[in-house]
Parts: C-alpha cells; structure tokens; sequence
C-alpha cells in the first residue's frame, strides 16, 4: 500500500444522493459582506481569486483579507473557492482535499479514539472508525462555520465518531442504509490490510450523501493515542461527538 503524501490512502468514493443541491441552514439566503456583515441593499463585490467572498467595499476586503475570522480570508480563500458560491464541491480532487481538510483537523482526538476502541479497550478488536456528519462535506471542509453568502452556520458542525466491527456494519448499518453495502467489499479490505501501529481503517459520512472508505496514518503515534485514549475516552460512550469548531 502506498500512501499520499497527506498520509490518506482513499480506497472508493460514492455519492448516496441524499441531497440534490445545497443543503445549509441558511445557503440560499442572499449574501452579505464577509468584512462587516452589511445586509444593506448594497452592490456587492467579490474576492478575485475564489470569487466566492462578497464585500460592500474595498476597505471591508482589505481588512478581511489578514484579520477576519480565523486569521482572516487569506487563510479561507482556497476553501471558498473549493465549494463555490453554491456551497457544492464539485471535482473529485477537491472533495479529497476537503475530506483530508476535516480529518486532519479533528486527528488528534479521533486517532486516539480509535486506537483506544481497538487496542486498549477491555476487549481487543479489529475494525475501522466511522465517522458521520449531519453537514454536508462542504460545510465542514470550511475554516469557519461562515457559509458562501457570508452567513453564519445555524447548527454546529459536528462529526460523531465510532469504532465497529465489519460484523457491525452489516448487521447494523447495512439494515439501516442499505446503500452502504456498495462499499462492503473495499472496507473489508481495509479492515484486513491496515496496520494497527501504524494506521486505522477509516470511513466517513457526510449529509449530502458523500461516502469514503480508505486507511490513514495514525497521528499522533500509537503509542501517544494508546495514552490519550485513556484519558480523553475511558469513562465515554461507544460514540462520542466532536464539534470541529471546539478542536
């Protein structure tokens, strides 16, 4: 197996079509200035380079440019431009980037989780972390929780995370969304081929119906997620929430 330079190996991708277009809180609502969050009936400029970010006026840009939210749109601009002022990505090389985007953000707490659910549980198993959003992959793959019309998210971005076994996964998640099934075969592979010192099996659910299995590098190493486990997990649950916006 070789891995990418982002330390992401994606075995398969599908679209279960659970939505057909943009499906945010507040994404069809008409946009405002990312700098002030003017809703006056004003002419509305856009960022040049993701031609997503709106603006009343050059100054609004110069100064959102370095020091908006979350460093500022300098920091943001590459994402905007990813899922586009319909809040839709549309390229299979920009929703892995977006996918990475969104594990590598939450890594420190769901490697540990995994390898804790898999390793230094009572009872040792083998499987793969499965993780699901009630957003869609471009909401999450934001910087901030600001949406395309410069709008804030209504609903926190959040990602619940478990540990299964492929036993698991047919007998509960199969019987639930049989549309997973499509994915049975490569994940199986997964779970068989990964390195548990190494590496996790890894699935990911996102609302518009975006669906990937594949194996990650484990980050931090095992035996700081062995550690970390402990302490972040030991009195959880078999699934536990993450907002991405607290991490």
């Amino acid at each position: 197996m070789t891995m990418t330079q982002s330390n992401f190996d994606w075995k398969q991708c599908v679209e279960l079509g659970y939505a057909d277009g943009p499906d945010s809180n507040d994404d069809m609502s008409p946009p405002i200035c990312f700098g002030c969050s003017s809703q006056q009936d004003l002419k509305l400029s856009r960022c040049s380079k993701c031609h997503v970010a709106t603006y009343c006026s050059r100054e609004c840009q110069v100064n959102n440019w370095k020091s908006g939210p979350g460093g500022g749109h300098k920091y943001s601009c590459n994402a905007y431009k990813r899922v586009g002022s319909d809040m839709m990505i549309v390229f299979p090389e920009d929703k892995e980037t977006a996918r990475n985007d969104v594990f590598t953000r939450i890594r420190f707490y769901a490697c540990p989780f995994a390898v804790y659910r898999s390793e230094c549980a009572t009872k040792k198993k083998r499987g793969f972390l499965f993780l699901q959003s009630d957003s869609t992959l471009a909401e999450m793959s934001l910087p901030m929780p600001i949406l395309a019309n410069g709008r804030p998210c209504q609903k926190s971005r959040c990602i619940l995370m478990h540990f299964l076994t492929m036993e698991e996964f047919k007998q509960e998640l199969c019987r639930d969304d049989f549309e997973l099934a499509t994915v049975g075969k490569e994940l199986t592979r997964c779970v068989e081929e990964y390195k548990e010192s190494e590496e996790v099996a890894l699935m990911m659910r996102f609302r518009c119906g975006h669906l990937a299995v594949g194996i990650t590098r484990l980050v931090p190493d095992y035996n700081l997620c062995c550690t970390l486990g402990k302490e972040y997990y030991e009195k959880a649950g078999p699934a536990v929430q993450l907002n991405i916006d607290d991490v």
